[in-house]
């Protein structure tokens, strides 16, 4: 029970450090501590293939697309440049996922789904038992975080297109 609780634990510092984080890379690092804790929370549960999953994917491939991203979206600012200001749009983003997670819970609460299983399956790590976990009845599930992620990377294009500005002088320029 001790290695659970400590794990969990640095998983909860990790998680929170993501969010409070300032700085895109030390939110970054929080992340990878973070996934690390769940890997070895899986090989408590003996799911080694979920564990050596959660590194290879998420610890490696994941992360490199995360930093690329951040490193994409500061690339070319300024410290003294002023940031892009969205308006009422992050207000309005944050009240929107409030509502959507609020949602979620009370559809969580109302439908839990059409099984409860208590405790974990005998193959619950394995290829097999991972196999038929996504491919089950639970595909549906694993369709949605699909589209999620692919919703997540359009905004990221969307929030870094560069912004087309025309002054009177390469206008001129142009027309000449």
């Amino acid at each position: 029970m001790t290695p659970f609780v400590i794990l969990a634990i640095l998983a909860i510092i990790g998680a929170l450090g993501v969010v409070v984080a300032k700085q895109p890379v030390h939110s970054a690092l929080f992340l990878v501590g973070n996934i690390l804790s769940l890997a070895v929370l899986y090989l408590l549960l003996s799911a080694e293939f979920l564990a050596v999953a959660q590194v290879i994917v998420y610890a490696g491939a994941i992360m490199v697309l995360f930093l690329f991203v951040v490193t994409l979206l500061t690339a070319g600012k300024e410290e003294g440049e002023p940031k892009e200001q969205l308006g009422g749009q992050r207000w309005l983003a944050g009240v929107l996922s409030l509502a959507v997670g609020i949602a979620l819970a009370v559809l969580a609460i109302r439908r839990p789904g059409p099984r409860i299983v208590s405790g974990l399956p005998r193959n619950f790590g394995n290829l097999h038992g991972m196999g038929l976990i996504l491919w089950g009845p639970d595909f549906l599930y694993l369709v949605g975080i699909a589209i999620m992620l692919l919703t997540a990377g359009l905004g990221v294009l969307v929030l870094n297109r560069p912004v087309r500005r025309k002054d009177a002088r390469s206008q001129r320029r142009n027309e000449a």
